[in-house]
């Protein structure tokens, strides 16, 4: 979670001193992060989590990395089961309010997702038995140190401009390929980014706040422009053949 932020900092200064002039140079970084993740900390006793997200503006195009750490408890009578880990978005949106001068952003966008955790299943021995045998009960407990799971995401949401460059939006995923491994010892019942394990798909949904740095004024090309832009090179490729 450390290195986050500093790589998308990095990156787009990177762009801004050494990249390109033009309609894909990049203008601004996005930096946010889910404010939900505090009433699952508040009123929540199953789950917690915390969930950045950041940005990169092309024009039209959004390069969208995503960092999330996780943690589920779930505790029953006769057993208790403990998930902790973390994961990583990362895609491209196309944004269909490119023309916006306010650079509010409908966007639809595709992601791939790592997952990585540990888990634990401590129970009694009896609700495997589920008979009396007179025996006694005794705790077991199955562990994987090194679980992963990956999949893939379809993406859709809004982010409105509320004051100057403060950001609000929300995002619906449908998810979608997912695959685990290092999970021989226990099936994890939760996947961190994911949710639960019962099916290879799911939905989702977060709410972000988010706030705007940018690197240089963004240029809003309307159809006009782009026709003159597009005459300007016709105009210059016809002047080079001359020449030739």
């Amino acid at each position: 979670m450390k290195y986050f932020f500093s790589i998308f900092l990095l990156i787009g200064i990177s762009f801004n001193l050494f990249g390109q002039k033009g309609r894909y140079a990049p203008t601004a970084i996005k930096l946010g992060i889910d404010p939900g993740t505090l009433g699952y900390m508040v009123f929540s006793e199953k789950r917690g989590f915390l969930e950045f997200e950041g940005d990169i503006d092309f024009d039209r195009f959004f390069v969208v990395a995503n960092y999330g750490l996780s943690n589920y408890k779930l505790v029953e009578d006769t057993y208790v089961y403990e998930n902790d880990g973390s994961y990583l978005r990362l895609g491209a949106d196309i944004n269909f309010m490119n023309k916006d001068p306010h650079l509010n952003v409908a966007f639809f966008g595709v992601r791939y997702v790592s997952s990585s955790f540990t888990d634990k299943l401590d129970y009694d021995t009896q609700t495997i038995i589920q008979t009396n045998t007179g025996w006694p009960n005794t705790r077991e407990s199955n562990t994987n140190i090194d679980g992963k799971a990956n999949w893939y995401e379809l993406n859709t949401g809004m982010k409105i401009r509320v004051v100057k460059q403060l950001y609000m939006g929300f995002t619906l995923r449908y998810k979608f390929l997912m695959k685990i491994k290092g999970t021989e010892n226990l099936r994890p019942y939760y996947i961190p980014g994911f949710g639960k394990n019962i099916n290879t798909t799911a939905f989702g949904f977060n709410y972000y706040v988010s706030y705007r740095l940018p690197f240089r004024k963004k240029i809003i090309y309307t159809d006009s422009d782009k026709k003159v832009i597009k005459e300007k090179k016709k105009k210059a490729k016809k002047a080079k053949k001359e020449k030739k």
